[in-house]
């Protein structure tokens, strides 16, 4: 049964993967045997990534690009392809983030978010896509990562919110497409977890403990909790599972909790 989740022997792309999330579901695909192609800007850290994946008897190359440069990224992944032969699985989960009240945001910041969550995220994907319809081993998967607030609002985050519902309407459009390939495209959309592109949020006084009261499992997640879904979506066990979204968020999205005064 184990051998449904295996990944021996698979090419997998994880952008964002130099820290936080990214960085931790690169190291999880590569404990089930998947070779794991590091992309994000910090050639250092991916370094220290790939380097922390063949101490754990993994093993990892590096593509240090900016995924805001479309021609960057189509010509390093090309030569992924040519490089390993193929690309079986494909997780986008670089994004980024910046708080702007309405009346302050500007159109060159919503842009630049929209330009590294979502036009990344499709150029990214439609070149993996090419390598996984080609050669004699057709098919694939592609892991787009949303969060939360691709279903939820939230204030002061209007290109951000915008940008994580967009990946979703993506993800479907490309599961529609692709199905016939062999290829599945799912979302997982993770809720808070506690890793270092939060600290600016977990450094509020009282907000940790904010979101943990409106969280079913009273809790943040922990990144390591993240990896058995990759894992699911890039293996053979969600062979039939496309169009999906997961969420990933101790059931924050699904109901409505609070604290009753005693």
């Amino acid at each position: 049964m184990l051998e449904m989740f295996s990944l021996q022997g698979k090419v997998a792309l994880v952008t964002g993967a130099s820290r936080g999330l990214g960085r931790v579901m690169a190291d999880g695909l590569a404990r089930a045997g998947a070779h794991v192609v590091l992309v994000a800007r910090d050639r250092a850290r991916l370094e220290d990534t790939a380097r922390d994946i063949a101490a754990a008897g993994g093993t990892a190359s590096v593509l240090a690009l900016d995924l805001a440069d479309e021609q960057a990224v189509r010509e390093g992944i090309r030569g992924i392809g040519e490089q390993l032969g193929r690309i079986d699985v494909c997780v986008n989960n670089a994004g980024i983030i910046n708080w702007q009240a309405l009346l302050d945001s500007d159109l060159e910041d919503f842009e630049r978010i929209m330009a590294t969550n979502v036009r990344a995220t499709f150029v990214v994907a439609q070149e993996c896509a090419a390598l996984m319809r080609a050669g004699e081993r057709r098919g694939g998967r592609i892991i787009n990562v949303s969060s939360i607030l691709g279903l939820l609002g939230r204030a002061k985050l209007h290109a951000y919110c915008t940008s994580k519902a967009a990946i979703i309407g993506l993800t479907r459009s490309l599961a529609a497409e692709l199905g016939s390939d062999g290829i599945t495209a799912n979302v997982i959309a993770p809720g808070y977890f506690e890793t270092d592109i939060n600290a600016s949020l977990t450094s509020r006084p009282g907000y940790v403990e904010a979101v943990s009261g409106v969280t079913p499992m009273h809790r943040w997640g922990r990144p390591e909790e993240l990896v058995g879904t990759v894992l699911y979506l890039a293996s053979a066990a969600s062979g039939y599972v496309t169009g999906q979204v997961i969420h990933v968020d101790g059931g924050m999205s699904a109901s409505f909790t609070f604290e009753l005064a005693a």
